[in-house]
């Protein structure tokens, strides 16, 4: 392992590395990756480990706060890692955290947890002013400075206006103003903080009513935990919920230059929510509900490149988009070409599984003539983040495909054709990528098939990130004991880690660089061991230094 690995606290190394491996980079098992120079930008480190009495991992999800502090959304709470000073993980927040998301351009981290499973909307300022208390940094050396914590009165008063319909935003007209909405901590005048406020009273029992400019540790008798308060203001209760909320399965988020969609999935229904983003104290307002059968197995946003257009709705048997202007529902239907191969590459995976005996003395086996590939179930439908025009042109459909030019076919011997090009992508559909168990193709919403390559996991994934090194983009899979790397150019797996333990994803993050785009700098999962231990990893790229040199010479 490299020397950045923090703490170096494992007596043997984890489960994906061998015992000579000192290089800190990725250790590529695939022969492919010598002609992946772009691998060689990733590295694989241990932030923390820890001994818990888990039969799977107790970490759920992650995100990032300030490009610094990572946190850890736990079984039993939120917890904060400092990724400058890497050291055991800190409790801010005592409640179970199964998903996170940061909108910094709102100020608010939404997090789905709590016994109820309901979506909190938190200050993002009084969450990062906790992480400061919590690890002892100062406050004004924060990154931006020209946020605060929200008063009293902007909170509840955003608080008591989400859910309502768009035109009761207009209230907030009048105190829309610097003046009146402030996120500066002075004014201590106005609504009181509802949920923990019988909390306030204590203290102020066992303290002299003054104006606190600083964070108070207030501890209770008989409460254990820590509460952190600011002006009077306990930052661990700073936030409100979204109403209805409660037994919220998962959400998704989507942002475009002007407001941020939440869709919030249930067991028979997907909650749609709206908010501005002109001002960080913005209400959100529920848009649309939309009823479903039964429940489905993921949710996602797709567009055309300009404009929000669908949900996308994923069941076992099928997979569904909703037209979110007139709630119009379709079924993604897959053409013959795809569940032809489908049935072929699924026929040879149970071949090839068969002769995976290592006894050579054995002849190979013969697969019966009645063997038939089950019926085809979704697994997940995913926009592609770009256009795959780099793709090999013989494995391209003829729907994606168009001839050479005529100055190549003139110029190529008539032994050696040329090949086709791909259909340029400002005339093509938006594509996706679908996963079928441990199958996953590229289509177009109407099913269509852009490419016959097939891009083939050790086990069916259940979370799938794009990530793009240069140049290269490639796909990354968390199956339930796997993580694994397949290349887009050329569908081949590329690097197998963490097989044979638990694992689950928790985050991705994100650089900002020349907005909207966005670049790759890490993605976090957790795994089990032996003896109890519960890992966090991060998979890093570190082509992303120079961008942020560039960031700040500008």
């Amino acid at each position: 392992m490299s020397n950045d690995i923090a703490q170096q606290r494992l007596s043997q190394p984890p489960p994906y590395s061998s015992e000579d491996n000192s290089s800190g980079h990725l250790p590529l098992n695939n022969p492919i990756g010598s002609t992946q120079p772009a691998l060689s930008c990733l590295q694989l480190k241990l932030l923390t480990s820890s001994t818990d009495h888990w039969q799977n991992t107790p970490y759920e999800c992650s995100c990032v706060i300030e490009d610094r502090f990572l946190l850890l959304g736990h079984s039993e709470s939120l917890q904060v890692l400092d990724l400058h000073h890497p050291d055991q993980p800190k409790t801010i927040i005592w409640t179970k955290v199964r998903q996170m998301v940061v909108i910094e351009s709102c100020r608010v981290v939404l997090i789905l947890g709590g016994r109820y499973k309901q979506v909190r909307c938190y200050s993002y300022d009084a969450l990062l002013r906790l992480i400061y208390a919590v690890l002892s940094l100062a406050w004004h050396t924060r990154r931006d400075t020209t946020h605060d914590i929200p008063t009293h009165q902007a909170w509840e008063l955003v608080a008591s206006l989400t859910g309502k319909a768009p035109e009761d935003e207009e209230d907030i007209g009048t105190t829309d103003s610097p003046q009146s909405i402030s996120t500066a901590t002075a004014n201590q005048q106005g609504y009181p903080l509802n949920l923990k406020e019988r909390l306030v009273k204590k203290k102020e029992e066992k303290m002299p009513s003054r104006q606190i400019s600083t964070i108070d540790q207030l501890t209770l008798s008989g409460i254990t935990k820590l509460f952190y308060v600011c002006n009077d203001i306990i930052l661990q209760d700073f936030y409100y919920k979204l109403p209805e909320s409660r037994d919220a399965l998962s959400m998704e988020v989507y942002q475009t230059s002007n407001y941020v969609f939440v869709a919030v999935l249930y067991r028979d229904k997907i909650m749609l929510w709206q908010r501005k983003r002109d001002h960080p104290l913005r209400p959100f307002y529920r848009l649309k509900v939309f009823w479903i059968p039964s429940e489905a197995k993921q949710i996602a946003f797709a567009d055309d490149r300009s404009t929000l257009r669908h949900l996308l709705v994923v069941f076992s048997h099928e997979a569904t988009l909703i037209e979110l202007r007139d709630s119009k529902v379709q079924i993604v239907r897959l053409d013959s070409t795809l569940e032809r191969i489908y049935q072929t590459t699924w026929i040879r995976d149970e071949y090839e599984h068969q002769l995976g005996s290592d006894n050579t003395n054995i002849p190979p086996p013969t697969l019966p003539a009645s063997l038939t590939p089950p019926p085809i179930q979704w697994t997940s439908l995913l926009q592609l983040p770009f256009y795959p025009d780099s793709l090999p042109a013989t494995t391209l459909t003829t729907d994606y495909s168009i001839p050479p030019s005529y100055a190549t076919v003139i110029t190529s011997l008539a032994s050696a054709p040329p090949d086709p090009v791909a259909l340029p992508s400002a005339v093509a559909p938006q594509l996706f990528f679908a996963t079928f168990g441990r199958q996953s193709y590229m289509i177009d919403l109407a099913g269509t098939l852009f490419s016959t390559q097939v891009y083939r996991w050790l086990e069916p994934p259940v979370h799938i990130e794009f990530i793009q090194l240069g140049s290269d983009w490639y796909v990354v899979g968390f199956g339930s004991e796997t993580v694994e790397m397949l290349e887009i150019k050329t569908a081949r797996s590329v690097q197998r880690v963490m097989r044979g333990v638990p694992v689950r994803f928790l985050g991705r993050w994100d650089l900002p660089h020349r907005k909207p785009k966005m670049v790759f700098r890490a993605l976090f999962w957790s795994c089990g061991a032996a003896n109890e231990q519960v890992h966090v990893y991060m998979l890093k790229s570190d082509m992303t230094i120079s961008v942020e040199k560039d960031e700040l010479n500008k």
